[in-house]
């Protein structure tokens, strides 16, 4: 699998035969060569309606939380809501939601329904935590999860020290940290994540397109 952040909380991962993006955001080209496009929760920074048509194929099925209904079913796709705990296989991609809420924090609460996802591609388990605090949910995620996008930047989502925690609850074989350089947050926050986790867990620090 190759893993490319595109910017903010955004990537592309592609592999298998399909290509996923997640909360693409400020897409500096249009692709169009989506199979599925992951959407966490409906704000403007993670589901962008402009950035799904600038990456997602005519073909494209469109995987959000409940709350992007308002935003998704205008585009004309085939799209599929979750609500954490729920899960579906399409386009061949298994794409799972966990619970992602703020603690202690109003951005973020845990009726909104916003999630964070576990996406199996190409042999490979990927988890996006979404915009979330460090939450207990996470480790269940242990031994699960070989790639874990983690938010670092705080403010509406986890600080460099929960990130860490988070990494170190979940062990994966890679942690990214993302969430960071566009609204809140600098690449400070990035290596700062790298810096605690040396000799614990292995850190790559993407650039963004």
């Amino acid at each position: 699998m190759v893993i490319e952040r595109i910017r903010h909380a955004g990537f592309r991962l592609s592999g298998g035969g399909a290509t996923v993006y997640i909360d693409p955001f400020k897409v500096p080209r249009s692709p169009i060569d989506g199979d599925v496009v992951i959407c966490t929760h409906d704000h403007f920074d993670h589901c962008s309606p402009e950035d799904v048509k600038k990456v997602a194929k005519k073909s494209a099925a469109i995987v959000a939380s409940v709350n992007c209904e308002g935003k998704i079913k205008r585009l004309g796709f085939e799209y599929k809501l979750l609500r954490p705990g729920e899960a579906v296989s399409i386009r061949g991609v298994e794409v799972k939601a966990v619970p992602a809420y703020n603690v202690g924090k109003q951005y973020h609460t845990r009726d909104y329904q916003g999630i964070g996802v576990v996406v199996k591609l190409a042999g490979v388990t990927v988890y996006h935590a979404g915009d979330t605090d460090f939450v207990p949910e996470m480790e269940k995620l242990k031994g699960v999860v070989d790639v874990a996008l983690l938010p670092v930047s705080g403010v509406y989502v986890m600080d460099v020290s929960e990130a860490v925690k988070a990494a170190l609850a979940i062990a994966p074989k890679v942690a990214i940290p993302m969430h960071y350089g566009e609204i809140v947050g600098s690449a400070g926050e990035a290596e700062a994540f790298k810096r605690a986790l040396e000799g614990k867990v292995r850190v790559e620090i993407l650039e963004g397109w």
